[in-house]
């Protein structure tokens, strides 16, 4: 059972990471070179298609990561008080930054710019929604990278 929890976890982290990854650094790029109306309906487009596919994988990612934790004894009193603990407890904690910082830009900040654009008004949340995008990235290669480290104790 272990084994399969792994590599649920694995997989799901691989298919958040590599999606992201190709969103910021090829798909939005491409659609940044568009204009107008075609602009906003590819950017409308490729995020409703990859929606479904991200957060089943986030969802993925915490029912394996809290059943793997739980299976390993990471609950116990001794890896909670432990250095082990502390990387893991940082994990948690920085994983949960990760879904809040893709819930604000999925499903407030982006729908928001949006209907600025639509409205023709001043996009004056475009700047917050790169911020929380690149700091969603960032996160997405950090709790990954905590996991490896965890695996090393």
């Amino acid at each position: 059972m272990l084994e399969v929890l792994h590599a649920l976890h694995l997989l799901a982290a691989a298919l958040w990471l590599g999606g992201t990854v190709a969103l910021v650094f090829a798909g939005v790029p491409v659609i940044r070179t568009f204009e107008g109306a075609e602009r906003a309906r590819a950017l409308r487009e490729l995020g409703e298609r990859w929606r479904p596919i991200g957060w089943g994988s986030l969802l993925v990612l915490g029912v394996t990561g809290l059943a793997y934790a739980a299976e390993i004894g990471a609950f116990s009193h001794d890896r909670v008080h432990s250095s082990w603990g502390v990387v893991f407890f940082v994990k948690v904690v920085l994983g949960c930054l990760l879904v809040l910082t893709a819930f604000l830009h999925d499903f407030v900040l982006g729908p928001r710019l949006a209907r600025q654009v639509r409205a023709g008004q001043p996009q004056t949340l475009r700047s917050p929604l790169v911020w929380v995008g690149w700091g969603s990235v960032a996160l997405g290669f950090t709790v990954p990278t905590l996991g490896v480290v965890l695996s090393h104790f």
